[in-house]
């Protein structure tokens, strides 16, 4: 569907570039994803035989595909088309046929409305401005239907503004010492990503329509969101 001129573009890559093959395949070692940790995840979000679950910012398809296995069916949403055919050959590779992908954002993507009964995004949101979380948490409450559960897992500022230079350094040091990402990469996100405060994030789910059940954070950086379709 064609937008005005004013409409944000969200097939546009932020941060790193997930359009580079290199950066898709050693992803999931990066991440440090684990396929136990997303069934206990589906499982607490009551995923059913019957249901249909979407992912957006779906990556390389770890989450998608544990979904699938249960679900009836699942979209797997992602601006960046290698992550998408990542993806599909996981899904082929673990003989899944009910998933079905869309190169597209939390803006541009096609679902209908009322057609969704679990929404999942990990570290996706945070790519959009705050103006534009909120259009995207009010089209994410529009696609589910009602009593429809969302889970949103961020990059999220849990601290005042005047603590956030000792918060990112914190975090800098972290990541460096934990995961695959160095000094530069970290404060790429930061400078450049669109991460937001916790109280924001809080307010832009429950104005979108949602209400919120259950705020997690931890390390003052990351946040795990459930809220249900109110």
């Amino acid at each position: 569907m064609e937008q005005p001129d004013w409409y944000y573009v969200d097939l546009k890559q932020v941060g790193i570039d997930f359009a580079d093959p290199a950066e898709v395949e050693s992803y999931d070692e990066r991440q440090a994803d684990d396929p136990q940790e997303d069934r206990a995840l589906l499982a607490r979000l009551g995923i059913e035989h019957f249901h249909v679950v979407a992912d957006f910012g779906c990556g390389t398809g770890m989450l998608a595909c544990e979904a699938a296995q249960i679900a009836k069916r699942v979209h797997a949403v992602d601006i960046s088309a290698e992550m998408l055919a990542k993806s599909l050959r996981r899904a082929k590779g673990m003989g899944l046929g009910n998933l079905a992908t869309q190169q597209a954002g939390f803006l541009s993507y096609e679902i209908p409305d009322n057609s969704v009964d679990i929404i999942t995004s990990k570290f996706a949101l945070h790519h959009l401005p705050d103006l534009w979380k909120g259009v995207a948490l009010a089209r994410l409450q529009r696609t589910l239907r009602p009593g429809g559960k969302l889970f949103l897992r961020d990059v999220v500022f849990e601290c005042d503004p005047t603590e956030v230079p000792a918060v990112a350094e914190s975090w800098i040091g972290w990541m460096g010492a934990n995961t695959g990402y160095d000094r530069a990469e970290v404060a790429t996100h930061i400078r450049d990503e669109h991460s937001t405060y916790s109280w924001i994030m809080a307010g832009l789910i429950e104005r979108a329509g949602f209400r919120l059940l259950q705020a997690d954070y931890s390390m003052r950086i990351y946040a795990d969101y459930f809220a249900e379709k109110a």
